[in-house]
């Protein structure tokens, strides 16, 4: 029988706002600061703590949504990860605050969604900095980013760039979970899923890593070696 789609996966089982995040375990997206300088307005990093659970789901979902690469435990957005974020997705399109918050969410599929509380006071730090300027359009702000903050931008970029991936990659995964949640097959790759050969060779590596964690200095500079020379080949600077 059919299962009914599901859209919060949390939900789905049993979870209420805070055990839903315990489900993902130790995600870096809730936890972003309350504060843009992680002082007043709580605790710095904010957000929820990281939950005792482990990895994804037990068992695995069907597109490979069984493990955590890039979301380790502990590992967050800090604010200053927040305000790059918000420059690169001001750099693409000057934005009002709402539209930021809602571009966030579009690009996780729904899983990092952070509060005007997060956010206002981030783009307000900008502005302090010199980053953005703000258009008033009634009583809303535009936010514009200003000669210092693309300079910001090209002096963080690949931190930029592997933020933005990270979201890519958690919006696949909710994806994945939402199919399995809904009775539906994984995504096709030519829709953006991977292939079943890609997954498992990413588990194997894992794996692999995980049996050989007693290693010598040398067993483990050849290891990083090999690692960095299939980097080189996925990112193509492979002769």
């Amino acid at each position: 029988m059919r299962r009914p789609f599901i859209h919060d996966p949390g939900r789905a089982f049993g979870c209420d706002d805070f055990s839903r995040f315990e489900l993902f375990s130790g995600h870096p997206f809730a936890h972003a600061g309350a504060h843009p300088r992680g002082g007043r307005g709580g605790r710095r990093g904010g957000g929820y703590p990281a939950g005792p659970g482990g990895a994804g789901f037990p068992g695995g979902f069907p597109g490979g949504f069984d493990d955590s690469e890039g979301f380790s435990r502990g590992r967050k957005f800090s604010s200053d990860d927040l305000q790059l974020l918000l420059l690169a997705l001001i750099e693409d399109k000057p934005s009002h605050g709402y539209e930021l918050i809602k571009a966030l969410d579009t690009r996780s599929n729904g899983f990092y969604s952070p509060s005007p509380g997060m956010v206002y006071p981030a783009l307000t730090y900008l502005e302090e900095l010199g980053y953005v300027t703000v258009e008033l359009e009634g009583n809303r702000k535009r936010y514009e980013l200003a000669e210092l903050g693309s300079a910001h931008l090209a002096a963080n970029r690949e931190r930029v760039d592997m933020m933005l991936a990270k979201l890519n990659h958690i919006a696949r995964k909710m994806d994945s979970v939402r199919r399995a949640l809904a009775g539906e097959e994984p995504a096709d790759p030519s829709e953006g899923g991977w292939v079943p050969e890609l997954i498992q060779a990413r588990r194997a590596i894992k794996t692999a890593l995980y049996r050989r964690e007693e290693l010598s200095v040398d067993e483990q500079r050849r290891i990083a070696a090999i690692l960095r020379r299939a980097t080189d080949e996925i990112e193509g600077r492979g002769d």
